[in-house]
């Protein structure tokens, strides 16, 4: 899902203090509309923040906990936003992609000395949400399995 133009993405990358900026005023504008529920101009925002909040982390030589933090925040809350649009698959997109990065974080050299144990339950219960208000859960059964397993392998 791309949000940002390649104008706007190429100038966020060139300063982390006003990306870090830009997607606290972007996060609190699409909480604003969110708890308005005006869906389309939260999408709008929270979706900016969310593929900021990738550009930084993608960024980032060892990515730290603020970082992760504001990527699953924005990727939680963007999902919401889409489940209220009625876009289920695009919210299940967005809640996956969030919980195999924070998975593939912890697999990684730099995850070692993170703790990303709260993160990755927290992950875990939206993506539980989600698989079970659409009848699925039974889908998850093997993601669940492998996240635990890992998080025994890797918990600090």
């Amino acid at each position: 899902m791309r949000f940002l133009c390649e104008s706007h993405r190429l100038q966020l990358l060139r300063s982390q203090a006003v990306a870090e900026v830009r997607w606290d005023e972007w996060m609190e504008a699409g909480r604003e509309a969110f708890s308005n529920k005006e869906w389309l101009v939260a999408l709008r925002y929270l979706g900016a923040s969310y593929e900021l909040s990738d550009l930084l982390l993608k960024r980032a030589w060892t990515p730290g906990l603020p970082c992760l933090d504001r990527y699953m925040l924005s990727g939680h809350f963007l999902a919401e936003c889409l489940r209220h649009c009625g876009e289920i698959q695009l919210q299940r997109h967005c809640l996956l992609e969030v919980h195999h990065r924070l998975l593939g974080i912890l697999r990684s050299p730099q995850g070692a000395d993170l703790p990303l144990h709260r993160n990755i339950e927290i992950s875990l219960q939206m993506l539980s949400r989600h698989y079970e208000a659409t009848g699925e859960a039974d889908l998850l059964l093997a993601c669940e399995r492998e996240t635990r397993r890992l998080l025994r392998c890797n918990v600090h």
